[in-house]
């Protein structure tokens, strides 16, 4: 973006102010340059400003803190935007997804057909997709599909030949391909198997986390990720996390930067397949700036609640033999955790079941007893299915879970066929309220699509798609709770609360308008409201109207 010139101030009222502090609400708030100057009333605004302010008249509307996504993958979600949408409102069906795929395979000629998507639960069909579905779209060249989870995808026997996938090729640890009866793969490729699926000389990340980074000429990757930015934007999100950070990634946020198009903030957990790397450079700590930083080190314990892979103690039910599996031993695990502690980085590990939660806890016990940081918020993300002896270890050990409420939205249904009961404890934000443990949202977008509002809706019904409520032993957020943690919360996740995260003097004027006060309206009235506009430090970067010129 551009310089901002000295001392451009506009003042915002004539509406309701949400500012996520102790004051809660104040009638005006004034920006000078990318920062908040003062909130109070119109008047003590008006005395503060150096100059006469340009004045924007929220006409009613609802401003408050650009929305921080705490775990989301922009470049994965950017490059799914150009793919086939297999997803159950795109494709009910099986035979809808084929059809899908077909037109575009008939449209790119001799190149890939990539879809994106696709859940087992939530197609009419009731199962997974295999190779000799796809390979009804073609059979001379790949076809591939990611499952919705970002854990798994789908391939046709074209991709299977071509990255050699036999009945030979042994399961990788903390992974595995789906096999038909006689041991052939049946075109499943899960968690740490995707790095199959990477070209040699691209990304490759081990047993360190599902591979998914798929790789393509840097501008290219640039214009997708920019295409998510603008997406997300659109949604009031004006800072995330990225979740899983590998070269590819670092270097399609250089490459947008060059251009001058990153307005996205972006606090970057890079993937523990280059932990070693980091100890020889001597990194310790945040690193970056206000746009762009590297915060952490991204691990992984077991696979997803979404595609059945998490790690339970209990075994799902359509399995009595199935209980997820690990992508560390728990010895590994906590090594890992423990030098990146020692070298005052903060961790983000991924654990859904309540067995990978147990691994991850016992980490950063001995993390703690190690006494090398006070205040490390080592996190844990997603933290599905933590048992109430767990809770209460996340908040004696100031864990920080970082939750996808919306899979309960999305999802819920599936999870309650695959866990039964055990599903009505998932994602217990009432419970950690209760318990002081901290809150945070986050959509773990392409896995959810980047949707403030609709998380803040799951985490308060806890409603699925069919209708079910999935009733935990504690009182429902309320909406002001919820907004907090995709705000306050999840800037706090990753040390930014002094900088992002709610509207008080000295902090970065990140701003979304809403239409609509989220919590004055009935809670079902919470998914029509529209995002009016985003700024990202002053500089309006959406608007509803895209045609109207940014007023500072």
């Amino acid at each position: 973006m551009p310089p901002i010139t000295s001392d451009t101030e506009i003042l915002f009222h004539g509406g309701t102010i949400l500012t996520m502090t102790s004051d809660g609400r104040a009638d005006a708030l004034l920006v000078r340059n990318d920062r908040i100057a003062a909130t109070g009333t119109v008047q003590e605004c008006r005395e503060l400003a150096r100059a006469e302010p340009a004045e924007f008249d929220l006409a009613g509307a609802t401003l408050m803190p650009g929305f921080v996504d705490a775990h989301c993958h922009p470049l994965m979600f950017g490059q799914f935007t150009s793919w086939v949408d297999c997803g159950w409102e795109a494709a009910p069906d099986i035979a809808t997804v084929i059809s899908l795929l077909g037109s575009r395979a008939e449209r790119t000629g001799s190149g890939p057909v990539r879809g994106k998507g696709f859940h087992h639960g939530n197609v009419a069909d009731g199962r997974m997709l295999t190779r000799h579905d796809l390979d009804q779209v073609a059979t001379d060249r790949e076809v591939l599909v990611f499952h919705s989870s970002g854990h798994g995808v789908i391939v046709n026997s074209f991709a299977l030949h071509q990255r050699g996938i036999t009945r030979e090729t042994p399961d990788p640890r903390g992974g595995h391909f789906g096999r038909e009866p006689d041991g052939t793969p049946n075109g499943q490729v899960w968690d740490a198997a995707a790095d199959a699926l990477t070209h040699r000389e691209g990304v490759k990340i081990g047993n360190n986390g599902p591979n998914f980074h798929l790789d393509d000429d840097v501008d290219v990757l640039a214009d997708m990720l920019a295409n998510a930015q603008s997406i997300l934007h659109s949604a009031g999100v004006t800072s995330v996390v990225d979740a899983q950070v590998t070269s590819r990634e670092l270097r399609t946020y250089f490459r947008l930067r060059e251009r001058g198009e990153l307005t996205l903030r972006a606090e970057m957990l890079v993937i523990s397949s280059l932990l070693e790397d980091l100890e020889r450079l001597g990194l310790g700590s945040r690193l970056g700036d206000d746009h762009l930083a590297f915060a952490g080190i991204k691990l992984y314990v077991d696979g997803a609640l979404t595609g059945g892979t998490a790690r339970f103690k209990e075994p799902y039910c359509c399995d009595p033999k199935d209980h997820g599996y690990l992508y560390h031993e728990p010895n590994e695990l906590a090594d890992m955790v423990l030098r990146a502690d020692r070298m005052g980085l903060q961790t983000g590990t991924h654990a859904q079941g309540d067995a990978a939660i147990e691994i991850v806890l016992a980490a950063h016990a001995a993390a703690r007893s190690a006494g090398t940081r006070s205040d490390a918020r080592h996190r844990i993300e997603h933290c599905g299915a933590p048992t109430s002896e767990q809770v209460k270890l996340i908040a004696a050990y100031g864990t920080w879970p970082v939750t996808q409420p919306q899979y309960l939205y999305r999802y819920g249904d599936e999870f309650v066929r695959a866990l039964g009961d055990r599903a009505a404890r998932l994602t217990p934000l009432g419970e950690f309220r209760d318990a002081g443990v901290p809150l945070v949202l986050s959509s773990d977008a392409p896995v959810c699509p980047p949707s403030p509002l609709e998380a803040v809706y799951a985490a308060v019904t806890r409603r699925t798609l069919c209708g079910t409520t999935l009733a935990e032993n504690a009182e429902p957020l309320s909406v002001q709770d919820a907004l907090t943690a995709h705000t306050w919360g999840a800037a706090a996740s990753v040390h930014r609360e002094h900088a992002v995260g709610s509207l008080a003097p000295g902090l970065l004027a990140d701003l979304v308008v809403l239409s609509a006060d989220p919590t004055a309206v009935p809670v079902e009235e919470l998914l029509e409201i529209v995002v009016l506009r985003t700024w990202v430090g002053g500089r309006q970067v959406y608007s509803q109207h895209t045609s109207e010129v940014a007023p500072c």
